[in-house]
C-alpha cells in the first residue's frame, strides 16, 4: 500500500570537535570534525504531489530554503514533488544544522513515499543542497571530512549529557568564513573518537575544541559570554558549535545538565542528549 504522507524528525547536531584544514580550489574549506546528532528536532510532513509546496511555523525561512532546494532536486531526478509542512524549534545561525536536517528530512521523507533514489544519487542530492545534509541523512556520530561529506559512522559508548544555548544574534557562516585566517590550530579527532569509544567523558572534554570559535567571538562576544555561564555551571567542557552562535557545555549526567539549565541566561537554552 502506497503511503499518502509521511512524517520525519530533522535533528539538530553539535560539531564535538571541528577543524579546518585548508581552503581548496574550489573556494571551500577542507574540514575535520565529530558531528553528534541530539534530541532537538523540527517535524517535517512530506505528501506527495506534482509541484513543491513547502509550508513553515514557528520560524520564518526564505522562499528559496533548504527544504525547497532538496525537494525541487528530487522532483527533477524522478518528476515526483512534494508539500511539506515544518514545524520549526531549531534555532537559525546557531551551528545546529537545523537547514541541513530539514532538507535530509525532505530527502528521507521522499524517499520512503516514492523509492525512486539509489544511496548514491541521494547522496549526490543531499550534497548539492548543503554541506551537512549528507551527514544529516545518516546521523548518529560521524567523522566529516572533506567538505563534510566523507563520512566515518562509529559507536559511542555511552550517552551524552549536553545543554545547548544560543545568543540573540546569528553569525553568518559565509561572513565568518571569509574573514577566516588560516592556518588555523590542529584538533584531536583521533582523540575525541577514540574517547568517544570508550564512553570516556572526561577525556571526550579534553578533546574536544572548534577552530572556528575564537573568530566567531570577535563577531559576537556574547558567544564567549555563554561559554562561561556554561562551564561556572559544572560544564566538563563547554565550546561552540559549527560556525556559531549556538554553544553547548557537556555534563557527566542528566541531573547535572538540567540542574545548569536552571542557572544560565540566554534567549535560547535546551537540555538534549546524544541521538
Amino acid at each position: 500500500m502506497k503511503l499518502k504522507l509521511v512524517e520525519e524528525l530533522a535533528l539538530a547536531k553539535l560539531n564535538l570537535t571541528l577543524g579546518i584544514l585548508y581552503k581548496r580550489e574550489d573556494g571551500y574549506h577542507a574540514i575535520d570534525t565529530v558531528m553528534q546528532t541530539v534530541s532537538l528536532f523540527d517535524r517535517v510532513i512530506v505528501e506527495p504531489a506534482r509541484t513543491v509546496e513547502v509550508t513553515v511555523t514557528g520560524m520564518t525561512l526564505p522562499p528559496d530554503n533548504t527544504m525547497v532546494r532538496a525537494a525541487e532536486l528530487y522532483r527533477q531526478e524522478t518528476g515526483c514533488g512534494a508539500r511539506i509542512r515544518c514545524e520549526k524549534r531549531i534555532p537559525m545561525e546557531a551551528g545546529l544544522g537545523g537547514g541541513s536536517a530539514d532538507a535530509a528530512a525532505v530527502l528521507r521523507g521522499l524517499q520512503r513515499l516514492h523509492r525512486m533514489c539509489d544511496d548514491r544519487t541521494l547522496r549526490r542530492i543531499a550534497l548539492a543542497v548543503g554541506a551537512d545534509v549528507p551527514f544529516c541523512l545518516v546521523g548518529g556520530t560521524c567523522r566529516c571530512e572533506g567538505v563534510g561529506e566523507l563520512l566515518t559512522p562509529f559507536a559511542i559508548g555511552t550517552r551524552l549529557h549536553f545543554v545547548v544555548c544560543k545568543p540573540e544574534k546569528g553569525v553568518s557562516t559565509g561572513a565568518l568564513f571569509r574573514a577566516l585566517p588560516l592556518p588555523r590550530p590542529r584538533v584531536e579527532t583521533l582523540r575525541a573518537m577514540a574517547a568517544l569509544g570508550r564512553g570516556d567523558v572526561n577525556a571526550l572534554a579534553a578533546a574536544m575544541r572548534n577552530v572556528l570559535e575564537p573568530p566567531a567571538i570577535e563577531l559576537v562576544p556574547e558567544i564567549g559570554d555563554l561559554i562561561g555561564q556554561l562551564k561556572n555551571a559544572g560544564a566538563l567542557a563547554a565550546q561552540m558549535t559549527g560556525s556559531g552562535s549556538a554553544v553547548f557545555g557537556l555534563f557527566c549526567t542528566e541531573e547535572d545538565a538540567k540542574a545548569a539549565l536552571t542557572i544560565i541566561d540566554a534567549p535560547f537554552k535546551e537540555y538534549v542528549y546524544s541521538l
